[in-house]
């Protein structure tokens, strides 16, 4: 469905020169690249691009940290209808073999201090047209092509990128994304979130998430607002970052609300224009009320996917979020504007209402579909609706509730046991700095509940959780084995990687 017309995101950056040439598309470090500047950028990326025998279809892999070169190679090969490969940038050689591999990619551009010399193996291997490392050489080669305006035959629909999967369970998934599920990622971010031109959006999170593409980066573009980028996250600096550029959003993941509440107090700290800031995993209950009133800042949760494109189900940000008065956790969310949501059981009817069963979602703008793997975009996108593998429910009021990803729910003789309804109750323990609860084989009951803690607390034993849970969780529900850890094994946004835990 074409719900923004056939523009492509190089036309819309075209598009939103004509009205906000002079101003700041991107800050970074003490550089400010107006739109105009950005629209130079990438045309001479795009133009490089050619030279080295570019074209429209051709996916071009980049494994950088945050940085306007990002921008400059995402706006570039729009330009020319070549698709965009961003990389985690902890990818392994193996890794990176197969992305560049599985998506035919023709070059790469990588930083320096991000490999080594097995990937520099891989890329001298393959049949690439070009590796290039980021640097001043390349910076100086690149601006010296033309500033002129690409005319190249872009459509809408055309894949933009391949951004993939983590793939926990297989191997990595290539989701296709299209020019106008970009454009829509971002109409729609600008809507929930309330945004105007005015707004700063500050971005941390890595760029070759989609999280710093769909919601942040594409809705400044489409609004017209600016974008504060950092490198990465840092606590020790954070407070006196907001004070230098002034942002007024920003996106965070639930560790660095936790690293935030543990700081000591900042004389800037309230003492900014943050009036809110989304976020996309479990928090518990009583870390969002602390920072709310300790910050003076709005957090708003938000449930997408990279197959998703935007954010499905979110909080509106003129009500307050409910809690499941049987576990204490917040809902995520509404089904956000132009979504529809459901609760399906095993048979695909749909759930009562509190019913816990797995989420599916309609929407104007899904995925294209996975890359060269019909079978899975097939297992996924059915008759119009996205398969999340989440499972959650519903109440009256249309609020929604993440229970559990289908393959974290705990199945413990005859029960299924959400993990996050553990962890959102561990949390409330002064001492549990970080945790996570999975299910590991049982002879007798299919599975035991066992919980991994990460606390500074040498103190802390495992009767000492256990009793801590007796007091607030069923008895089945109770973790019968305690593992502390001096840290998790997380994903690129900070999310804990339970299924290594599981291979432990």
């Amino acid at each position: 469905m074409l719900t923004h017309g056939n523009l492509s995101i190089y036309d819309y950056l075209k598009k939103q020169v004509n009205r906000y040439g002079g101003k700041a598309f991107l800050y970074y470090e003490d550089q400010v690249i107006s739109y105009s500047n950005m629209l130079e950028r990438a045309n001479q990326m795009a133009a490089w691009l050619k030279q080295q025998g570019i074209n429209k279809g051709d996916v071009i892999a980049v494994m950088i940290k945050n940085q306007p070169f990002f921008y400059d190679v995402w706006f570039g090969c729009a330009a020319i209808g070549a698709i965009m490969l961003p990389i985690n940038t902890a990818s392994t050689p193996r890794e990176l073999e197969y992305f560049l591999e599985h998506s035919e990619s023709k070059g790469v551009f990588y930083d320096n201090d991000l490999i080594n010399v097995n990937h520099k193996e891989v890329m001298k291997k393959l049949n690439l047209s070009y590796y290039r490392e980021n640097n001043k050489e390349l910076c100086n080669e690149i601006s010296l092509y033309s500033k002129e305006n690409h005319n190249d035959p872009v459509d809408s629909m055309d894949v933009c990128s391949i951004c993939y999967t983590s793939g926990t369970t297989s191997k990595p998934k290539g989701v296709l994304i299209t020019h106008e599920n970009y454009l829509y990622a971002g109409h729609s971010s600008v809507l929930y979130q309330q945004l105007t031109s005015e707004d700063r959006y500050l971005i941390f999170l890595p760029l070759f998430h989609v999280n710093s593409q769909y919601y942040t980066s594409m809705a400044m573009l489409t609004v017209g607002g600016s974008i504060i980028l950092l490198e990465r996250f840092s606590a020790n600096t954070f407070w006196d970052t907001v004070s230098k550029y002034n942002p007024t959003v920003s996106s965070f993941v639930a560790t660095i609300i936790k690293i935030l509440l543990r700081l000591p107090k900042h004389p800037y700290e309230n003492q900014h224009n943050i009036r809110q800031i989304g976020y996309g995993l479990f928090v518990n209950k009583n870390d969002i009320e602390e920072f709310q009133e300790r910050f003076d800042i709005k957090l708003f949760q938000w449930y997408g996917m990279t197959e998703s494109i935007t954010t499905n189900i979110t909080t509106p940000l003129y009500e307050e979020m409910p809690v499941d008065p049987n576990t204490g956790i917040l809902s995520i969310g509404k089904p956000g504007l132009g979504q529809e949501v459901k609760i399906i059981d095993e048979n695909g009817d749909q759930c009562d209402f509190n019913q816990v069963g797995e989420i599916v979602i309609k929407s104007p703008s899904l995925m294209k579909g996975y890359y060269k793997n019909k079978l899975e975009t097939d297992k996924t996108l059915k008759n119009g609706w996205l398969y999340t593998g989440d499972y959650g429910y519903m109440n009256e009021e249309g609020f929604i509730w993440f229970v559990d990803r289908n393959k974290d729910l705990i199945k413990r003789a005859g029960e299924n046991i959400s993990s996050v309804e553990i962890e959102n109750q561990l949390y409330d323990h002064p001492d549990i700095l970080h945790c996570a609860v999975i299910g590991e084989p049982d002879e007798i009951r299919e599975e035991k509940v066992v919980a991994y803690i990460q606390t500074e607390n040498d103190h802390l034993s495992e009767n000492d959780i256990i009793e801590f849970c007796k007091e607030r969780l069923s008895e089945f529900k109770i973790p019968e084995k305690i593992h502390f850890v001096e840290d998790f094994p997380r994903t690129s946004i900070g999310k804990i990687q339970k299924h290594l835990l599981r291979t432990k």
